[in-house]
């Protein structure tokens, strides 16, 4: 299939060209470890509520044969890190990438200043092929480097804004592909207006040591989509227990989030950050109001949803997002954009593909007319959420976006704890036979 990629051929803001793609069926295998990169301000920059902000962070070299995506949980005291723009092409996933931008989500005004931390990129290295070719493939060889960095971190505290200037090395975690799925439950009502980005207030979620967590795509809310979690207080490393309180949330109409209602889910993987060990695992079914639009209106389900988990396979496909229509976007208005239909298959989650896509805006999420599903039901999205960084046009056969597509085996939280023993036993073994940082 060809399509057009919209692209900034100098800077963000510039001049704009469009280059002709053509589309093949590729996938890849990943490798057990992933790296951490540090996005730190170059300048100092004036953010306001809700409006996002494209903003310079100091060079961060990508090696060839890498995908990469944002470290959840906000990093920054005023806002979140969504996604990183490339000028230029948007290069290959097979060649190497300089990241000097980010698109940065305020959740109040203020300051973000030269030399603060604003987000963390994970790095994942990656063998790609042809669909035919994956079962084949063979993950690559990676050696993790070790990098000290100097920045300042923010946090909020008691409605203040807190900044420590710190030095620490960087590093990266080993991945267990197992993961269990935490809910966002809104634990206020809070009234939201389409554009609004906002933080409310949920139902504590406790996260165990050494976990990372990743928004599970498909809009749960009919008002909108969580981008990000935050976690109130300084920040705590993935190696340590952490408590989630507040989601961020993006309207895409006005509406009321009541208390109760379901804003979304998070994946929360299991991870090795140096020294492994046993892992606790102890969830509660819990009640929510699924909120859904059917028949023109707004319903709200009031369901009782068991504790899952799931082993992700460590291979995984593309699938591009092409706009199936023309849409007028216009600066910092979230707009859902029909996409030539993507199929879902059974036991499949899907993840943003990150570095911007489209010079007018980065793809968050996706969006389906029918009544919410299961990820073990086969489901279908048919637009997606835009969200734009500036006012322009979205033509019919443009890329506006590239999700990832993994297959996932369901279980029980006993066969979630199953999967884990068995890792931790793997890895025990790899470190006693080879030099940490090499796999």
């Amino acid at each position: 299939m060809k399509v057009e990629m919209l692209y900034w051929v100098d800077q963000v803001g510039g001049k704009v060209e469009r280059l002709g793609v053509e589309l093949k069926p590729f996938g890849y295998k990943m490798a057990p470890v992933t790296q951490w990169k540090t996005l730190i301000a170059e300048e100092d920059v004036e953010v306001k509520k809700g409006k996002p902000v494209v903003v310079k962070v100091k060079p961060v070299d990508i090696p060839d044969n890498t995908i990469v995506g944002p470290l959840n949980i906000m990093r920054h005291a005023l806002g979140s890190v969504i996604d990183v723009v490339e000028c230029g092409i948007p290069d290959r996933v097979e060649e190497e990438k300089c990241i000097n931008q980010v698109l940065f989500i305020p959740v109040d005004d203020g300051t973000i200043k030269a030399g603060d931390l604003v987000g963390v990129l994970k790095v994942f290295f990656i063998k790609t092929g042809l669909l035919s070719k994956i079962p084949m493939l063979k993950p690559p060889k990676v050696e993790l480097r070790e990098d000290i960095v100097e920045a300042s971190i923010t946090w909020r505290d008691n409605g203040n804004i807190y900044r420590e200037r710190m030095k620490t090395k960087v590093f990266g975690y080993t991945r267990s592909h197992i993961g269990v799925w935490e809910l966002l439950i809104a634990d206020e009502r809070v009234k939201v207006k389409k554009g609004d980005v906002v933080r409310i207030k949920i139902k504590e979620v406790n996260l165990p040591p050494n976990t990372v967590v990743v928004p599970l795509s498909f809009m749960r809310n009919a008002y909108g989509t969580v981008l990000d979690v935050v976690q109130l207080g300084r920040p705590r490393k993935v190696e340590e227990e952490k408590k989630i309180q507040q989601a961020v949330f993006l309207a895409v109409e006005d509406g009321w989030i009541e208390e109760g209602d379901l804003l979304g889910v998070i994946n929360v993987y299991f991870v090795g950050v140096e020294k492994l060990s046993g892992i606790p695992l102890e969830l509660e079914p819990r009640e929510v109001n699924l909120v859904y639009r059917s028949g023109g209106g707004i319903i709200r389900k009031k369901v009782s949803v068991e504790p899952f988990g799931y082993r992700r396979a460590a291979s995984a496909t593309w699938e591009v997002l092409v706009a199936n229509e023309r849409k007028e976007v216009r600066y910092g208005e979230p707009c859902l954009i029909k996409i030539k239909k993507v199929k879902i298959p059974r036991n499949t989650i899907v993840y943003q593909m990150c570095i911007m896509r489209h010079a007018y805006g980065a793809f968050v999420d996706l969006y389906s007319e029918t009544p919410l599903q299961k990820v073990e039901e086969e489901r279908y999205a048919d637009r997606a959420l835009f969200y734009p960084i500036a006012d322009g046009e979205v033509r019919e056969g443009e890329i506006i976006g590239i999700i990832n597509l993994y297959s996932v085996e369901v279980g029980t939280l006993s066969k979630v704890k199953q999967w884990l023993d068995s890792w931790l036993d793997e890895m025990g073994e790899a470190f006693a036979e080879s030099e940490w940082p090499m796999w």
